[in-house]
């Protein structure tokens, strides 16, 4: 009798306290980034693309998540280039940027090229998830 009051004591006590931070971050959502390129911060709700240079992009042209389990398996891409116009949107399967993307980045020269990379959906632990779209801008 007492091992089932003390079974019911613990239930009681995981049911009225909300799970701590240790179980929050195993539970959070990955973050999705170009190669090691850094995430773009966001100020004021809005997405300041990461300085970068046009051959660390092609360098690190596979998104990556960080965390196992994890793959980029969508996604939306995008360049606008100040004077020399929009070049997509190119919907790509998988998460390498392709062939055809990583010439056009070759042949867009700078100042303030800026690469979109939104609308990523990413597989985790079997379930098809939404992630945080990409920033980076590169003036050489």
């Amino acid at each position: 009798m007492l091992r089932i009051l003390l079974l019911f004591i613990v239930f009681l006590s995981s049911a009225l306290h909300p799970p701590s931070m240790a179980q929050d971050a195993k539970q959070r959502v990955p973050l999705i980034s170009l190669g090691r390129i850094s995430r773009p911060e966001v100020k004021n709700g809005k997405m300041i693309p990461t300085p970068t240079t046009r051959q660390q992009i092609l360098k690190n042209s596979l998104l990556l998540a960080d965390v196992n389990n994890c793959r980029v398996t969508e996604y939306k891409f995008t360049i606008l280039a100040p004077g020399k116009g929009f070049y997509g949107p190119i919907y790509v399967t998988g998460s390498e940027l392709t062939d055809s993307i990583k010439n056009k980045i070759k042949q867009t020269d700078g100042p303030d090229v800026k690469l979109y990379i939104e609308e990523i959906k990413m597989n985790y632990r079997g379930t098809i998830m939404d992630a945080s779209s990409i920033a980076v801008k590169y003036d050489q």
